[in-house]
């Protein structure tokens, strides 16, 4: 079998990452404070880890996260570095960095795997780098209208936004513009990790157009939703009915049942 030397530069990408969010974590457990703001509820294995969307913080789980763990699972919110109380920033805000950094986080606090990840819009794109780098911790993975690994989220004045009014950028607060402008980088990271294999997968998409979409937008945004469960075998894809770009604050018992789900949880 001949390997070429674009498959080898690939092989070696994907473990240079490896290696840097291995040692990320390593230096960010070296102080024994932890570093994220947290909510854990709950008890019982596995843990279900909650991601939030660009700008968003742990209280974006608020109505979904009782839910979730009752009689069950432990859930673990958190949010991340550079938002309100969580430690500043450092660094580049790519998948790498940030699942470095939540990874740290949980050993840091002694809750170790198998994981469910649960990862809204932004937070989405950082899940699908975690579980395909790391898929012997994760047990299962809930997507909610993902960000696409090739998808381009605005970065610049008058750019149309998923996130806002076209013209938004920027008037966000910093760590939302930085977490923007690396969400590329971060695309390409989670395009170029090893595949998903056979984690246990739930795609939540919307079904309500957002107010800033085009009917074309919207079509590719659907696309791009499609292409995401295809990118993880045997994936379920769901569009929720009545829902927009924050499924679990729209219809909250579809998102707590999918997590319970691929917890082995019974439904609520």
């Amino acid at each position: 079998m001949t390997i070429t030397r674009s498959k080898i530069a690939q092989r070696l990408t994907r473990a240079a990452l490896a290696i840097a969010s291995m040692l990320l974590a390593s230096q960010v457990l070296a102080d024994d404070t932890p570093q994220l703001a947290v909510h854990v509820e709950g008890t019982g294995t596995p843990t279900i880890v909650l991601v939030s969307g660009l700008g968003d913080t742990l209280d974006a789980w608020a109505g979904v996260q009782s839910g979730m763990s009752a009689s069950c699972a432990t859930t673990f919110a958190y949010t991340r570095a550079g938002y309100e109380g969580s430690a500043p920033a450092s660094g580049s805000r790519d998948a790498a960095t940030i699942v470095g950094e939540l990874r740290a986080e949980l050993q840091q606090r002694r809750i170790p795997p198998p994981y469910v990840l649960v990862g809204h819009s932004l937070g989405g794109l950082y899940a699908q780098y975690f579980a395909r780098q790391f898929p012997s911790e994760v047990r299962g993975l809930l997507l909610i209208d993902s960000t696409h690994w090739n998808q381009q989220l605005p970065t610049a004045l008058g750019a149309p936004s998923t996130y806002g009014r076209p013209g938004t950028f920027l008037y966000m607060p910093f760590i939302m513009r930085r977490e923007l402008a690396d969400s590329a980088q971060a695309g390409e990271q989670v395009h170029g990790s090893p595949p998903a294999g056979d984690i246990p997968t739930i795609v939540l998409s919307r079904t309500r157009p957002l107010n800033s979409d085009a009917a074309n937008s919207e079509t590719l945004a659907a696309v791009l939703q499609q292409e995401i469960a295809a990118d993880f075998p045997g994936a379920t894809h769901v569009n929720v009915a009545n829902s927009g770009h924050y499924i679990q604050r729209d219809q909250p018992a579809v998102v707590i049942n999918a997590a319970r789900q691929l917890a082995g949880c019974a439904p609520r």
